[in-house]
């Protein structure tokens, strides 16, 4: 491994790092397509779920406990189905088509939350809401490693607590990526090597861990959210130019 595939993994690590305990995880998106400069898809995706998993961890351990447990209970269901869902249509889901979809509701609800702010999406705020936005975002990690444009979405419409929102988005994920897990390691896609190479980056996680919970705690409730928002739209102008 050549000093600028280390270089670039260095900063993927510490983006996801940040990204988890600041921002409940929502410049991950941007990852796989980095690490996709100089690694292979596959190997790209494969590095990236162990690398996950540590920041899930660590960010997990910062926010230990202060997560709302029944919104993770009603959550938890609906990304097990969506996983599920994903991978029994993955061949007749047209995931670039999927992709679109997912960006323009992220660029419309940030529109909406930034220049409208008197509508309101009560809708959400519903059991029924957790359930389909949970499934919605198990299907696009599956597919397009876009899951947390949907759980954003849902978060902020609730106006979930800022650190309620990232510790709920952190055991979520968690989950989430150990479900996916067992299937990445069932059909064979993670190597030990792979496994070694992640855990090589381990100081650089808890330092992103680190840098993403100053940042968390010195942005207060509406500039926490206008930021989620913002990176909403940029998520979603990404999500529509991405190739």
């Amino acid at each position: 491994m050549d000093i600028s595939t280390i270089l670039l993994i260095a900063v993927v690590v510490m983006l996801i790092g940040i990204s988890k305990s600041a921002f409940a995880g929502a410049l991950g998106v941007f990852a796989v397509p980095l690490l996709m400069f100089k690694l292979p898809a596959v190997e790209a995706i494969a590095l990236m779920l162990p690398l996950l998993i540590i920041a899930d961890a660590m960010t997990i351990k910062s926010f230990w406990k202060k997560w709302d447990k029944a919104l993770l209970k009603s959550l938890v269901p609906g990304a097990i189905i969506g996983i599920v869902l994903a991978n029994l249509l993955m061949d007749q889901i047209n995931a670039d088509y999927l992709r679109l979809i997912i960006a323009w509701i992220c660029i419309i609800f940030a529109i909406k939350n930034l220049f409208f702010k008197q509508l309101k999406l009560t809708f959400l705020n519903h059991p029924v809401g957790a359930y389909c936005m949970s499934a919605t975002s198990g299907i696009t990690s599956t597919l397009v490693h876009a899951g947390g444009p949907p759980l954003i979405i849902y978060f902020t419409a609730i106006e979930l607590a800022q650190t309620k929102f990232v510790a709920t988005a952190a055991a979520f994920y968690a989950i989430m990526n150990l479900l996916k897990l067992v299937g990445v390691v069932s059909l064979g896609l993670l190597s030990v090597d792979t496994v070694f190479t992640a855990m090589a980056f381990f100081p650089l996680a808890i330092l992103g861990n680190w840098i993403g919970v100053k940042i968390n705690q010195h942005l207060d409730k509406v500039l926490f959210l206008k930021v989620m928002n913002y990176l909403l739209l940029l998520l979603g102008i990404w999500l529509t130019v991405k190739k």
